[in-house]
């Protein structure tokens, strides 16, 4: 954990390469709630193998040119889901290695992170969610894996690659739901616009997590109106933001413990 003040200060703070899961608007989002700019690289659907051999369609700026020109704090990462079966298919070692090296190029203490999601929920009336939030806690081996992974063959200087648990998150804020801890919410669905790909609300909640990994901070007070590019994001209800901070923080720092939910 880095401590907010230690973010470059005249600098980019963090920069995002990955797909729908990241969208303009985590970017955006992380940008409201950090000292620095937040770039990103954004391609929908791709594998990290994509993301780095054909960018020229990306949303954002082009990684591969951009980066070792541009040192930042944070590299952000994530993999297209099924996990399992991209790092099998895509040599998703391989190009987290290079992604890290490259951004390393730029600031030789680069600090990486693995940005851990989900896969397509059930959808119909009726049925369970559970299946969903067992294939999380499924894949997360994957995902520590391939943090652990690009940590043993990171080069002298660059920080160990931690995990932001945004699927754990989710099972977390399912069970707070279920507790009636949430104002308004009755079902993790509520932060889903479809099987998959979160609200506006679902995405402030995981920016709260994204806090919380990339500063060592509580979330806990900020804003419950974060700006984005072409003006504010739609407000969290006043009852309803305190309570995705805590749990967004909850959820850290139990993950760094080492609880599983």
């Amino acid at each position: 954990m880095i401590g907010i003040a230690q973010f470059l200060a005249d600098g980019v703070s963090a920069f995002f390469i990955g797909h729908s899961l990241v969208s303009p608007t985590l970017p955006e989002m992380v940008d409201a709630v950090l000292p620095g700019r937040v770039e990103y690289q954004v391609i929908n659907g791709a594998p990290l193998q994509v993301q780095w051999e054909d960018s020229s369609g990306a949303e954002g700026v082009i990684g591969r040119t951009w980066l070792p020109e541009h040192p930042v704090d944070a590299l952000v990462l994530t993999e297209r889901i099924p996990v399992a079966e991209t790092a099998e298919w895509h040599d998703t070692n391989g190009y987290v290695r290079k992604w890290i090296d490259l951004a390393a190029q730029g600031n030789p203490k680069v600090k990486p992170y693995l940005y851990e999601t989900w896969q397509a929920m059930p959808q119909g009336e009726g049925v369970s969610i559970e299946p969903w939030l067992q294939q999380i806690r499924d894949d997360l081996p994957v995902w520590q894996g391939i943090a652990d992974e690009a940590t043993r063959t990171n080069p002298e200087g660059v920080a160990p690659v931690q995990i932001i648990p945004a699927g754990q998150g989710m099972i977390r804020l399912q069970e707070a739901i279920e507790a009636g801890r949430v104002p308004g919410a009755t079902s993790i669905t509520d932060f889903f616009r479809d099987d998959i790909h979160p609200t506006d609300s679902g995405f402030y909640f995981v920016t709260m997590v994204h806090y919380a990994v990339l500063t060592g901070e509580s979330p806990v007070g900020l804003s419950r109106v974060l700006m984005g590019k072409y003006g504010p994001y739609p407000a969290i209800p006043r009852e309803q933001a305190p309570v995705l901070q805590e749990i967004a923080w909850e959820t850290v720092q139990k993950f760094q413990a080492g609880e599983r939910p």
